[in-house]
């Protein structure tokens, strides 16, 4: 089976690694697996070494910008129908919203070009959506989904029912996937194994870990007001920020300070690559309350498969991801369940570790890269069957 990708962003954000990372995994199971991703113009990328150290070779002629720009989408559905006609693909797997304009209309440019028949072995056009919510019903999202695609993938049942309700699509055209991990780089580590020494954070210490872009929106204001309450009862936590932000100063460091707290909040700023792993094991417990450019809130699976709990709000797919009482808690977005929630965790260890080894478990179970591209690949299958 012959698959071609198209991510439609040029910046390593959100839903990009995680649809490079489906796209090797298809061809781990021996899928004709291809991708393209954004560019300023045809030729290198900022992103393209990315994409082979995933062990796949990029498609460099196609630019796949994030927001729809008319001239360079004539030129990239032209450059796709000459692609197609030259070289068939069975599925067209479109991750981002520019790019699953451009698969359609290049489609449609094929059929016209072969004067194919309707459904006369030309490629499916799925999508997958990666959003906490629905799109709306606008009349572009009715013909894209409705009309054009022969599939959905989605990250939420929520997310699912309403997708299935707004466009009147079959049940089984729409297809829920749980986020995948890389096992490979987020699993348990052992004491020591960890950024702890480097940022100066006492072996002894209660860490609760944050990683976010640090914007206003983010409830930093809730968090830091409920660690203050938090730190007045246990002497030994400790709070790790990963991230940075426009206004990361004024909203991380002088709110702790107004409050303080500085002494025992960490900030290294951004934080990549083995560093971020190794950062992330220093957590004891994550707190995560607002999805920011992933809806599927990657960052919660990525501390789950390294065996911590979360704390989490009940925005979103958080309630999906973490099961409240199993592999963390789910609290209101406010200062008081917020402390209570950490409070709760930070002073009994026995149920920390508890719910931390259900979290790596539900990771290896429903998370992995290998259980998501099966998933994708019988869907492919079933659509293509139909067709």
């Amino acid at each position: 089976m012959k698959v071609l990708h198209l991510v439609s962003n040029r910046k390593l954000t959100g839903p990009v690694d995680p649809a490079i990372r489906l796209a090797r995994a298809l061809y781990e199971l021996n899928a004709d697996s291809r991708i393209a991703v954004g560019r300023e113009r045809p030729g290198h990328g900022p992103i393209d070494d990315l994409v082979r150290v995933r062990g796949l070779e990029p498609i460099t002629d196609l630019c796949l910008p994030k927001h729809r720009k008319l001239l360079v989408n004539r030129a990239d559905v032209k450059c796709l129908c000459r692609r197609l006609e030259a070289d068939p693909v069975d599925v067209i797997h479109a991750h981002l919203d520019n790019a699953h304009g451009v698969a359609v209309r290049a489609r449609q440019a094929l059929e016209r070009a072969l004067r194919l028949q309707p459904r006369s072995r030309r490629p499916l056009v799925v999508r997958s959506l990666y959003d906490d919510e629905a799109p709306r019903s606008s009349l572009r999202y009715r013909w894209l989904y409705a009309r054009e695609s022969d599939g959905v993938f989605v990250h939420g049942e929520e997310v699912r029912r309403v997708v299935i309700e707004r466009f009147r699509l079959p049940e089984d055209r729409v297809v829920k996937l749980d986020g995948a991990v890389s096992s490979e780089c987020f699993h348990p580590r052992e004491p020591g194994d960890d950024l702890r020494e480097a940022l100066g954070i006492p072996r002894e210490a209660i860490v609760v870990g944050v990683v976010a872009r640090i914007q206003r929106h983010r409830r930093f204001e809730f968090l830091l007001e409920a660690m203050r309450r938090v730190m007045e009862e246990v002497p030994e936590v400790v709070l790790l920020i990963l991230g940075r932000g426009t206004h990361a100063r004024e909203i991380a460091l002088d709110g702790a300070k107004k409050l303080g707290i500085s002494d025992r909040v960490v900030l290294p700023g951004y934080v990549g690559g083995e560093d971020y792993v190794k950062a992330l094991a220093c957590f004891d417990i994550k707190v995560f309350l607002v999805p920011g450019s992933d809806g599927t809130c990657r960052a919660v699976r990525e501390a789950m498969a390294t065996g911590i709990p979360v704390v989490a709000s009940r925005r979103g797919l958080l309630p999906e991801i973490v099961r409240d009482g199993t592999d963390g808690l789910i609290t209101d977005e406010a200062p008081e369940p917020l402390y209570r929630a950490i409070r709760k965790l930070a002073t009994e260890p026995a149920l920390r570790r508890e719910m931390g080894q259900n979290a790596l478990r539900r990771a290896r179970e429903d998370f992995s890269l290998r259980r998501q591209a099966e998933l994708v690949l019988d869907a492919y299958r079933r659509w293509l069957d139909v067709r």
